[in-house]
């Protein structure tokens, strides 16, 4: 059975470069460069960090987090056990199918900027 993929990691890429257009302050006359060319950056950012996620690059960080906690509420164990619990952790992270489109998601609208540049 196939996995109904999400739709936020394409809605924050969304915002992320609408965001980042408003924020730019877009010159009077290249709107549409701006736009897609914020667009693209939006989803660069996004498809990177799905992209780490995969890698796993934050697992480590987030389990740290946990075991911050863990000191603060004095619950620890052995260290068997934390080792086994941070293993089966990090083979349940990634798996994002959706670094890859955002990432060509980001190429292509940094074409269409480049070609709109081109339009006179």
């Amino acid at each position: 059975m196939r996995r109904k993929q999400s739709r936020i990691p394409y809605l924050a890429a969304l915002a992320l470069g609408v965001l980042l257009f408003l924020v730019s302050g877009a010159r009077q006359g290249h709107i549409l460069t701006d736009l897609l060319f914020s667009l693209s950056s939006g989803a660069l950012i996004v498809g990177l960090v799905r992209l780490l996620g995969n890698m796993k690059m934050f697992a480590s960080l987030n389990w740290g987090t946990r075991l911050l906690k863990r000191v603060f509420l004095n619950t620890f164990r052995s260290g068997r056990e934390e080792s086994q619990e941070y293993a089966a952790y990090r083979s349940s992270r990634g798996g994002h199918a959706d670094a890859i489109p955002l990432l060509v998601a980001s190429v292509v609208l940094a074409a269409l900027s480049l070609a709109a540049v081109k339009l006179p």
